[in-house]
């Protein structure tokens, strides 16, 4: 594990500029550079042959640079026009055509699992199982300030356009915050070779996606439309879901320094319990590798950071404000 973990310190630190593009806060938005401090450590990301952007093995890229639009190699805060900002910005999170240089990123694996089938069914991509893909990254090996949560964009922007402002209150204040999903953007071309592992959902549904969560199976059967369902489903799992150990053979599809953030993802799509002992002896069986250590005493959450790591993206997931 210590070699592991040096190994992946050190690719890290291997990053050229020209794989990534930073977000660098203008001086007038001082208070966003503390944000880069709260970025959970996995993220997720649905995609398919039809998306606006481009995903493989090696890099992500937003609509804007995959078209090789020069734009895509500025960072927003250097840019004058903040309404342009702000604008595009809207577009990208309400799904719009136009000019877009963000990608985006979910620290909800139930959200990004839900999408599968949204994506499945859409009249606008309408992909097969074997050619959409979740995409698993380990933000603690990029660069500092690649990623934002999309909420404090939000907030960086919406004195300039009402309609952010309006996205904002849905997102936090209606409904008790239950629209909130988690999203972090990236911007124009990131290079993800060696920072991430990719399963092809056909290859999750061999292995047991259905038997994790059965309403899976049922939403293969969406009808074909322009706008088929995503968020209601995922906030009637948040509340319905329960735990299968056959979560096991799932995260057996991913790579071995993957298994155990996989694992704890799935299990933050639950309702949360103080304790569960099935849950636990679940983390203490083989397959796993990493840096998550179990302490001695495993009912003592303080002291575990496989818990703590746990508890941190499930924050994410159901609260994140």
């Amino acid at each position: 594990m210590a070699l592991e973990s040096l190994e992946d310190q050190l690719t890290s630190l291997n990053l050229s500029p020209d794989e990534y593009l930073a977000y660098n806060p203008s001086k007038d938005r001082p208070w966003l550079l503390q944000k880069f401090d709260n970025i959970p450590r996995y993220l997720f990301r649905v995609y398919t042959p039809r998306s606006c952007g481009i995903t493989d093995t090696s890099w992500t890229k937003s609509k804007n640079s995959r078209y090789g639009n020069q734009a895509s190699r500025h960072d927003i805060f250097a840019r004058t026009d903040d309404k342009a900002v702000a604008a595009m910005l809207h577009r990208h999170l309400m799904w719009q055509k136009g000019d877009d240089n963000f990608v985006s990123w979910t620290s909800s694996l139930l959200f990004a699992l839900v999408y599968i089938f949204h994506l499945h069914a859409s009249l606008r991509d309408g992909s097969e199982f074997m050619d959409i893909h979740l995409c698993i990254i380990d933000t603690t090996r990029f660069a500092r300030g690649v990623f934002l949560r999309g909420l404090d964009l939000i907030q960086a922007y919406r004195v300039v356009d009402s309609n952010l402002a309006q996205t904002e209150e849905l997102r936090t204040r209606k409904h008790g915050g239950r629209y909130y999903f988690g999203e972090y953007l990236s911007q124009g071309a990131l290079r993800i070779e060696g920072k991430c592992d990719i399963v092809s959902a056909s290859a999750l549904i061999d292995q047991g996606l259905f038997d994790l969560q059965p309403a899976f199976k049922e939403f293969t059967q969406w009808p074909k439309a322009f706008a088929p369902p995503w968020v209601y489903p995922v906030l009637k799992l948040r509340d319905e879901i329960r735990h299968k150990i056959c979560s096991s053979s799932i995260t057996q599809l991913f790579g071995s320094r993957w298994r155990l953030p996989m694992a704890a993802n799935l299990i933050a799509s639950l309702p949360y319990r103080e304790e569960d002992s099935d849950i636990l002896n679940f983390f203490k069986g083989t397959g796993f590798t990493g840096s998550l250590l179990f302490c001695h005493d495993l009912t003592d959450a303080n002291q575990c950071r496989w818990r703590q790591e746990l508890m941190l993206q499930f924050e994410d997931e159901n609260h994140g404000l």
